[in-house]
């Protein structure tokens, strides 16, 4: 699995200006989040408490990281950084010694 540090920012170009139907996107993209971390591939979330951006944490092949990226479009821009463990980088680091 690949783990990754995911950090969002809505897009506040994108978003209606109409309160009610603000409220109804973020319902919707609040729904679509507990569900992904419910699931327990999401394994962290969080907003900055300015309001626009946060961040989550996943453990799943890219592959459903894409898919779960795509639940979002166009109300939030992500970038996906994939991270290593300890025990990854131990690794590479033995097999450069060789």
């Amino acid at each position: 699995m690949a783990k990754c540090l995911i950090l969002w920012e809505m897009d506040p170009a994108v978003l209606p200006k109409d309160p009610a139907e603000l409220l109804a996107v973020f319902a919707k993209l609040g729904q679509i989040t507990k569900s992904n971390m419910d699931s327990g591939k999401v394994k962290d979330w969080g907003i900055f408490a300015g309001g626009w951006s946060g961040y989550s944490i996943i453990d799943e092949p890219a592959t459903e990281t894409l898919t779960r990226s795509m639940q979002f479009t166009p109300y939030v821009k992500l970038q996906v950084n994939p991270v290593l463990g300890i025990n990854e980088v131990m690794q590479v680091m033995q097999s450069m010694s060789k």
